[in-house]
């Protein structure tokens, strides 16, 4: 039976059945016949909790926990160290374990990404590595990084990172923008795949079966915003957008998630008087009740800062599925390109008000135009965001290098 090791600290292990990438290869392999063991973090990045070990009977492959202090901020040196420290356990735990046939690595976190690579090198294992995020580069939307010395400083990280996609016999990542990061000079890659994070169409479409029943007139338009509320996502723009929309009463804003800036975004949206009149926060809801959240929206806010690197997001695939025409602010090209040429939405410049209001109310006010960009939407999202199919290459391409 081929062994494979998944290597993923961000996988979500606290709950079982959740639609991370790492746990539906984990479970897809595992379905293909394959002894799957998923090494991943013991601390919850999402909860900021360590998590019991019995989680590991909940899952049919194989499950090592590995132990790291953790941390309070997303952003913090203490997070660095932990990060360090959950490489330094794994690098002990994987000389303890059955070698596999193939290593599958996240990437990040880079330190965990290195141990990975340096074993399948020592060991002549193949290697592949997943680029969900490219650092150290993302860390440009929380720091100056046009100031000389913070160039300087994060020069050895660059180098460093570099020095781990050469290991890569082959790149997958979740855009076309982070697999080509990966594709450097020396490399020994020859493939780089984008395979966009995706969605489970099939599941996707039983939640949105369920009602939300909080839609209380036929004529509201719903905006919806899913994700994290921290620096990289530029919310405060929205909220103060809808304190200039009030007159139009039918128009709401639904912020599901949470984060770091929550409280600093509950407390603007009270200062503009906009909380619970047209704009509401939810909090962390379950996918499910979500999903059916956003197929009674009308529209989908892609809000993000203009300095941050994040492209194909998980947020983006799941308003593709929903059908819904997108509002966007991400700078990345590869997403401008996604809006523009396959007519999904309106891009708007991030950090401007007057923009994003501008967009909406153009949006709403075409509502054929409103319809092309849904079934736009609904069909790339068929195309090339269904799990099912689109995370095929991944599979055979592992089958291959057995």
């Amino acid at each position: 039976m081929d062994k494979i090791w998944i290597i993923a600290p961000f996988s979500e292990i606290e709950k079982s059945g959740t639609r991370n990438r790492f746990q539906y290869l984990a479970n897809r392999l595992h379905d293909e016949g394959m002894d799957v063991t998923l090494f991943t973090s013991n601390f919850s990045h999402r909860e900021k909790i360590h998590v019991s070990s019995k989680i590991s009977n909940e899952y049919p492959f194989k499950v090592k926990l590995i132990h790291e202090p953790g941390y309070n901020k997303n952003v913090s040196v203490r997070r660095a160290l932990s990060h360090i420290k959950f490489a330094i356990n794994l690098n002990k735990e994987i000389k303890k374990t059955e070698k596999p046939d193939v290593i599958y690595a996240a990437y990040p976190t880079m330190s965990a990404s290195y141990v990975a690579g340096n074993y399948a090198k020592d060991n002549s294992i193949p290697f592949i590595i997943d680029v969900q995020d490219t650092w150290p580069e993302s860390v440009s939307s929380a720091i100056d990084t046009e100031n000389i010395m913070t160039k300087l400083l994060m020069w050895p990280f660059t180098k460093f990172a570099n020095g781990i996609y050469k290991m890569a016999d082959v790149v997958f990542g979740v855009s076309e923008t982070y697999v080509q990061r990966a594709n450097i000079k020396g490399t020994k890659c020859k493939e780089f795949i984008p395979v966009y994070i995706g969605a489970q169409l099939g599941k996707f479409n039983d939640y949105c079966c369920i009602t939300s029943e909080m839609k209380e007139k036929n004529d509201d338009i719903w905006i919806t915003y899913i994700g994290t509320l921290s620096h990289s996502y530029d919310i405060q723009t929205a909220v103060k957008a809808f304190a200039q929309l009030r007159q139009y009463d039918n128009i709401k804003l639904n912020i599901l998630g949470t984060g770091p800036d929550e409280e600093s975004l509950i407390r603007l949206s009270k200062e503009l008087g906009t909380y619970g009149v047209n704009v509401f926060f939810y909090g962390f809801i379950e996918y499910e009740k979500m999903m059916a959240i956003l197929n009674e929206s009308d529209i989908a806010l892609n809000a993000i800062k203009g300095t941050a690197k994040q492209t194909i997001t998980n947020k983006l695939g799941d308003y593709l599925s929903a059908a819904l025409p997108i509002l966007n602010s991400c700078q990345e090209k590869e997403v401008i390109d996604l809006v523009n040429n396959k007519d999904l939405g309106i891009n708007y410049v991030s950090g401007d008000v007057t923009s994003l209001i501008n967009a909406i109310i153009y949006m709403i006010s075409n509502k054929n135009l409103m319809k092309k960009y849904s079934k736009n939407a609904r069909f790339l999202a068929e195309k090339y965001f269904d799990r099912e199919e689109s995370y095929k290459v991944i599979i055979n391409m592992i089958k291959n290098m057995c």
